[in-house]
């Protein structure tokens, strides 16, 4: 049976509420498309780009016009490593949105990270044109230097981003990365500083800040900084990273390992994190583990260049050492080693981290000369503190040397005998009165016996002479700690309280 048409009346109710609905559903999907972009926001500002993705894919198949859900969109891929995903992503951004700042930036950051300075460059100079001396387009054509070797000329565009915006975190930041690069361990540290007081939450100068503190020797610090970034972004991948980086510098190889292996969990391609794990299996003389972890992150394709680079060559590396090392090892094993076999051996033992079997090694092979200096370094390093101090009293009789004696005074300080440690220290210092280490480790030595004037005048000494360095900023903080504190103001005078009002006949205050 055919349906009955509908009533005239009927037909018109329904025409007039379809607009109605229409617009009700459009509303839904705004609110929805909101919701996501908030969601996606969120997650990216946290760090978790892993979740934000998601979110802002959805918000941008649904709002194909939305310029903000395609920017950050753009910026969760390149928190993720995605490169090539976010050149696309911020390209349909800039579409929308030509004009954006911060997008034709991060576009460049895109291009740069694929190693595309062609490309990079461009994206920088366009912000450039929309407002002159930028000072992220100014860090970001920073980056092009320092990627083309050209040192001086990043220096100067991160001077004139900051001398636009002395509060832009990120130019101190890439700056400090630049000094790291150089070994001018102190001045990236200043400038580190600088970034998070400006820009407390800034997990990425945070990150950078304990690399720095953990290769100043600063692992109290260290350790500190590192965790603040997790707390602020406890799902970037990263931070665990160089927390295991942190801790194997320190020497707790069980932490590290975790701390690299959490890295992995949250992201199983992280580069850094695999890297850390190479080192810790080649440091057991696992080579094949070595060269499987660097192969696990080289498998990655969201890999910067850079970092394709700098594992390719790791990878080498280990591979060769893996390969001299079993050849000699087979030497020894089979009795045909030679001397200079043996020598070469405990290198490489050295160079893992090997000490004792290094020593032992080395022993062997009745080492003269520089080998058997070298036999001292690694029974010190081993912790064989006598039979170091043996072989250094024995080179120093034959001949006055400041570093022999150094050493010694080392070896005896270790062994807790400070008293012919400083005297050992001060005969390095009668035959060169500006050696370095003799001035720090003396000073050291002196202010353990209770001689206070004498440490600091060694440490400003020393300072006058090395104001840069790893060293000078530990010595200035002992000196920070050494010099009298003003004493404390007195307590501000205590004014008693004033008599209660005597009350009116009515009861009340006068």
């Amino acid at each position: 049976m055919r349906p009955r048409p509908l009533a005239p009346v009927v037909l018109v109710a329904l025409l007039a509420a379809a607009p109605a609905a229409r617009a009700g559903k459009a509303n839904d999907i705004r609110m929805e498309e909101f919701k996501l972009l908030n969601e996606g926001v969120a997650a990216y500002n946290k760090g978790d780009f892993k979740a934000a993705i998601p979110a802002l894919e959805k918000c941008a198949n649904e709002g194909l016009n939305s310029f903000r859900a395609y920017y950050f969109l753009g910026l969760a891929y390149t928190g993720d490593r995605r490169y090539a995903d976010a050149v696309e992503a911020l390209k349909i951004a800039l579409d929308l949105d030509p004009n954006h700042l911060q997008a034709n930036v991060a576009l460049g950051d895109a291009w740069l990270a694929q190693g595309n300075l062609e490309e990079a460059s461009p994206s920088y100079y366009e912000a450039l044109k929309l407002r002159a001396e930028y000072p992220a387009a100014l860090d970001g054509l920073a980056r092009i230097a320092e990627a083309q070797a050209d040192d001086d000329k990043a220096i100067g565009f991160y001077g004139r981003a900051l001398a636009m915006d002395k509060a832009f975190a990120p130019a101190y930041m890439h700056l400090g990365d630049l000094d790291l690069r150089r070994g001018k361990l102190d001045d990236a540290v200043k400038l580190l500083v600088e970034a998070v007081s400006v820009r407390p939450d800034f997990a990425a100068a945070l990150n950078r800040l304990a690399s720095a503190y953990g290769r100043l020797g600063f692992s109290n610090e260290a350790v500190a900084t590192i965790r603040k970034a997790i707390e602020l972004e406890p799902k970037n991948a990263e931070h665990r990273a160089t927390l295991g980086d942190v801790l194997l510098g320190m020497g707790v190889v069980a932490g590290a390992e975790g701390a690299y292996r959490e890295a992995i969990a949250q992201d199983a391609g992280q580069p850094q994190a695999h890297a850390g794990l190479a080192e810790i299996a080649r440091r057991r003389g696992d080579f094949g583990g070595a060269t499987a972890e660097i192969d696990r992150a080289l498998a990655d394709k969201r890999l910067d260049h850079r970092m394709r680079d700098d594992l390719t060559k790791r990878r080498a590396a280990i591979a060769a050492e893996g390969e001299r090392s079993a050849t000699l090892e087979a030497a020894v094993t089979g009795g045909s080693a030679t001397p200079g076999d043996r020598v070469a051996l405990a290198g490489l033992l050295a160079a893992r981290e090997d000490w004792g079997r290094a020593a032992d090694v080395l022993a062997v092979a009745d080492p003269q000369g520089a080998d058997r200096e070298r036999l001292a370094y690694y029974f010190f390093r081993a912790g064989r503190f006598h039979d170091a101090h043996a072989i250094y009293a024995e080179i120093a009789k034959v001949g006055a040397r400041a570093d022999v004696e150094v050493n010694d005074g080392a070896a005896l300080a270790r062994m807790g005998d400070d008293a012919k440690a400083a005297e050992a220290f001060a005969r390095a210092l009668a035959i060169d009165a500006n050696q370095p280490q003799a001035q720090i480790y003396s000073a050291n030595v002196l202010l353990r016996l209770g001689r206070r004037a004498d440490a600091t005048a060694l440490y400003e000494k020393y300072l006058d002479a090395n104001p840069d360095g790893a060293s000078s900023e530990q010595v200035r903080r002992v000196l920070a700690e050494l010099k009298p504190r003003a004493p404390a103001p007195p307590p501000p005078a205590v004014t008693p309280p004033a008599a209660p009002a005597a009350a009116d006949k009515k009861g009340g205050a006068q």
